[in-house]
């Protein structure tokens, strides 16, 4: 990918052009950054209770059973979402999948516990441990820069 800035005091208002052979992902990230990220919250259910949450207040996605769960620092909800489907919404930067059944936010992710052989223990700040599997690691080793 090239990025070129121009700065030039002719030009009243910010403009952002992209130039690509196919639409990808990858634009669909970089225009999300760019407006905003217009999907910052997701709708969460707890027995006949619904509410909103923001993706700021979750420690992680999960599946279990043909259901998706997701935690908070003091409650678990479903949503209807999959787990593909949060893949493609939430901040890269913010979330990341260590397994194919898992997405934690990594602001919430309190210490690693790298004497596993071939996998990496997370504690999170609730206390809560999970796993990176073998097949996320190397992502996850470069997200974090280990």
């Amino acid at each position: 990918m090239n990025v070129e800035i121009f700065i030039d005091d002719q030009y009243e208002e910010t403009t952002v052009k992209i130039y690509a052979k196919t639409y990808s992902k990858e634009i669909d990230w970089i225009k999300d950054q760019v407006l905003g990220h217009p999907q910052d919250k997701i709708t969460a259910f707890s027995g006949d209770d619904v509410e909103i949450l923001a993706y700021r207040d979750i420690l992680r996605f999960y599946g279990l059973d043909n259901k998706v769960y997701l935690d908070t620092m003091n409650n678990t909800y479903t949503t209807r979402l999959r787990l593909y489907q949060l893949e493609d919404r939430l901040p890269k930067k913010q979330f990341i999948k260590i397994s194919r059944s898992e997405i934690v936010n990594l602001d919430y992710v309190k210490s690693l516990d790298l004497s596993f052989s071939g996998t990496i223990a997370l504690e999170l700040k609730n206390g809560q441990v999970t796993y990176v599997s073998r097949r996320s690691l190397k992502n996850f080793k470069e997200a974090l820069g280990l």
